[in-house]
């Protein structure tokens, strides 16, 4: 059986179905670990945050020196 091109529609079709599945088994792997919606985006902002105030203080003790 000869394959037959897909047209523009069906493959921005399956493109689009491929981008979901994988958006679908990231939410999963993080509902696994129980983060929920926004919960993973919040927690890394909270640790990047916490990072950018001991690197203030570490260069404000460089600065007295």
């Amino acid at each position: 059986m000869p394959r037959t091109k897909l047209s523009k529609q069906q493959l921005d079709y399956k493109e689009g179905l491929a981008h979901f599945k994988t958006w679908l088994k990231m939410n999963k792997q993080f509902e696994d670990r129980g983060l929920h919606g926004t919960d993973y985006y919040v927690r890394i902002v909270e640790e990047l945050e916490a990072k950018v105030k001991q690197l203030e203080a570490k260069l404000k003790r460089k600065a007295k020196k």
